[in-house]
C-alpha cells in the first residue's frame, strides 16, 4: 500500500470513529432509559363534586425504576380551573415505597366549571438512583349541591355516642355521618347532595337515625324524618339548604331502664 493510500485509509478510520463516539454516547442513555418499565397512575376521584366540598382521593403508582429494582414513589398534585380559588390538595405531595397515597382535595368555591387535577408521578430506584417521571390530567366537574342540614338535640340526661345518621334522596342512600351529642346539647349534621343533573319536580329527602344501642329517637318516637322538595318552577331550586330538626330523646330509654321491675323475692 502506498503512503497516500495509507493516509487516506487512516483518515477514513478516524472519521468513522469520530461519528461512532457521539452516536454511542446518544444510544447508551436511550437504551438505559428504555430498560425500565413505564409508570402507571391509578387516580380514584369523583367525577363531580359540590363547590367547596372536601373529597377523599387515592393515587396508586407502579412501574418505573422503583418497581423494577425497588425504590421510592413520589406524587405531586397541581390544579387549575377558570376560578381555582379555594382549591387545595392536602397533602399535595408525598413519597413512599408502596406507591399508594391517600389525600383530600377541597373543591373551588365557584360552581359550573371543571377542575383539572394534574398528577405528577416519579419512580426512583434506590440501587442505581435512576429516576423517571410522568404526569397525567384528570377532570372533576364542580356543581351546586343541595345541602341537607339536620340539627339534632339531646334533651336527655345521657350522652349519645357513635350515632349514625343516614341521608337519602328519593330512596337512594347518599351517605352517612357518625356523630355524638352530649346530654342537653345539640349537633349540626350536613350533607352535600351533588349531581350532574336533577329532574324537575318532586323529590323526597330523608334523614334516618340508626343507633345500635337504641338510645336515640325522634320526638315522635320514630327514627326517620322526611321532607318533600320541588326542583324547578314549582319550588326549591338546586343549591338550596334544607333543614330538618331532630330531637334526640335518650331520656326515654333511661326512664325505661330505671322503671324495669326487679325480681320478686321468694317468700320464706
Amino acid at each position: 500500500m502506498t503512503s497516500d493510500r495509507l493516509v487516506r485509509a487512516l483518515c477514513v478510520v478516524a472519521f468513522a470513529l469520530m461519528l461512532a463516539l457521539p452516536l454511542a454516547a446518544v444510544l447508551e442513555p436511550m437504551q438505559n432509559a428504555e430498560a425500565y418499565s413505564g409508570i402507571n397512575i391509578e387516580f380514584q376521584r369523583p367525577a363531580f363534586a359540590g363547590k367547596s366540598q372536601v373529597v377523599e382521593c387515592t393515587v396508586r403508582l407502579s412501574g418505573g425504576p422503583a418497581g423494577d429494582e425497588g425504590g421510592n414513589y413520589t406524587y405531586r398534585i397541581e390544579m387549575s380551573a377558570e376560578n381555582s380559588t379555594g382549591a387545595v390538595a392536602t397533602p399535595n405531595t408525598a413519597s413512599d415505597p408502596s406507591g399508594f397515597f391517600r389525600f383530600n382535595i377541597t373543591m373551588p368555591g365557584e360552581a359550573h366549571q371543571t377542575l383539572t387535577v394534574t398528577v405528577n408521578a416519579t419512580s426512583k430506584s434506590t440501587a442505581t438512583s435512576a429516576s423517571r417521571s410522568t404526569e397525567r390530567d384528570y377532570k372533576i366537574k364542580i356543581v351546586d349541591p343541595i345541602v341537607i342540614a339536620a340539627k339534632v338535640f339531646n334533651v336527655g340526661d345521657v350522652d349519645a355516642k357513635n350515632v349514625t345518621a343516614k341521608f337519602f334522596a328519593d330512596g337512594e342512600l347518599l351517605g352517612t355521618r357518625i356523630f355524638n351529642v352530649t346530654a342537653g346539647g345539640s349537633a349540626q349534621l350536613m350533607y352535600n347532595w351533588t349531581f350532574l343533573k336533577i329532574a324537575d319536580g318532586k323529590h323526597v329527602v330523608t334523614v334516618m337515625i340508626d343507633d345500635a344501642n337504641s338510645l336515640v329517637e325522634f320526638s315522635d318516637g320514630n327514627n326517620v324524618l322526611s321532607k318533600t322538595i320541588y326542583v324547578g318552577d314549582q319550588g326549591n331550586p338546586a343549591g338550596a339548604v334544607l333543614t330538618i330538626a331532630v330531637i334526640v330523646a335518650s331520656f326515654f330509654v333511661v326512664m325505661t331502664y330505671f322503671q324495669k321491675p326487679g325480681k320478686k323475692s321468694k317468700k320464706t
